[in-house]
This record gives structure tokens, C-alpha cells and sequence, in this order.
């Protein structure tokens, strides 16, 4: 078992964050303030559902975040540096969150005959 170290879960936990600023990562997590997030790009270990969550956004597993080791299917998120790569957006929504609309699906015998 890799060991845990604090510092370098905040390294990459900064990794992961990128360019945004740490009060517009918070609100993306759903934190209410900016310095927990200092908080934790200083060594402090955020929360079990919290590192899923930074995890998730940052596509990494939570290993990886903890202790920097590699493997799975999360590798093919990582450059070859350990920075999370470019995010894409889940399939089936928009740029904004949203969920997209379905295509309209071909109309059922009775509805075309109650037209």
C-alpha cells in the first residue's frame, strides 16, 4: 500500500483545479468557502465524499490523488507528467451541465392513426 502523503495530495489537488481560482473551484465542489480549499492545497486531507467528488471533476481516481499511483483506466486521464488532461464533457450534455434533448423517436401506430 502506497503511504499517504499530505503534501502531495494538495500538489495534485492544485493540479486539478488548473487555472480556476480557488473560490470558483470551491463552488464548483459545492464548498462554501475559498480557504478550505487553501486548506487542502496545503496538506490537509479533505473528506472522504470530497475527494470523490475532486476525483470526479479532476477524472482521476481517488487513488491516484492520495498516493499518486497509477493504473486502471484512469491512466488514459493523465499526461505523462500526472496532470489531469484536457476535460471533456460527460456525453449527452452541454457545455453549461445540461442534459441535451432526445432525439424525437418515430411515432407509435396509434398516434399516427389519432391523427
Amino acid at each position: 500500500m502506497e503511504k499517504v502523503s499530505p503534501e502531495k495530495v494538495g500538489e495534485r489537488i492544485r493540479a486539478i483545479r488548473g487555472k480556476q481560482t480557488q473560490t470558483e473551484f470551491a463552488a464548483v465542489l459545492g464548498v462554501k468557502k475559498q480557504n478550505y480549499i487553501s486548506r487542502y492545497e496545503r496538506g490537509r486531507i479533505p473528506s472522504p465524499d470530497l475527494l470523490v467528488r475532486i476525483a470526479e471533476i479532476g477524472q482521476v481516481t481517488t487513488d491516484w490523488l492520495l498516493t499518486g499511483k497509477r493504473g486502471g483506466a484512469r491512466g488514459a486521464a493523465l499526461s505523462k507528467q500526472g496532470k489531469p488532461l484536457k476535460k471533456t464533457r460527460p456525453a449527452g450534455r452541454t457545455p453549461a451541465g445540461k442534459k441535451m434533448a432526445r432525439p424525437k423517436q418515430a411515432r407509435s401506430q396509434k398516434q399516427k392513426k389519432a391523427k
